[in-house]
């Protein structure tokens, strides 16, 4: 039931991913169109382009990428035992799930802090556009918590196996 609720997360998240980024080029294409086209240049466009950018890329990294995605540095990995890269596994889930949880209230009261400004074109509040970065940090300390639950309970060993530790890897939902 958990594995159910994590694809359909995932899936939606990929969904709506996907839809933001060509809502991005649209209204680049649209942009340009009306500038050198129409000569009449729309002051939204670039700015709406570039919050759905935000959105997008916080959205899929932290739902949609799975970690053999993300770049690693795997010389400690490959010159360690299994059972080291065990370790490396839990220091590393834990370590920066601590670190992203005690930094996400910090960001909060940031980003809270924002309500204050809004955007130049559009005029939404500055809080609205960043709020997804609230999303995306608590998405990863949920990911490396469950990172380090499997390293601690799971089946570490399939993990840890020799060749590319990111291919053995997968994301919370994925």
């Amino acid at each position: 039931m958990l594995r159910r609720a994590f694809d359909f997360v995932r899936g939606t998240a990929e969904a709506v991913s996907a839809l933001l980024l060509a809502a991005t080029f649209a209204v680049t294409l649209a942009g340009v169109f009306m500038r050198y086209v129409v000569n009449r240049p729309i002051s939204w466009a670039d700015e709406l382009g570039m919050i759905m950018l935000i959105w997008a890329m916080f959205i899929a990294d932290s739902f949609v990428t799975k970690d053999k995605d993300h770049v690693a540095f795997d010389i400690v990995w490959d010159a360690s035992s299994p059972r080291a890269r065990r370790v490396i596994l839990i220091l590393q889930g834990a370590l920066f799930a601590a670190i992203f949880a005690y930094a996400w209230p910090l960001v909060a009261d940031y980003i809270l802090f924002l309500w204050r400004e809004r955007t130049s074109a559009l005029e939404w509040r500055l809080d609205f556009v960043y709020s997804c970065f609230l999303i995306y940090i608590a998405a990863w300390v949920v990911r490396l918590a469950f990172k380090c639950y499997d390293a601690i309970f799971g089946d570490w060993r399939a993990q840890v196996r020799d060749g590319d530790p990111a291919d053995q890897t997968n994301n919370l939902l994925g």
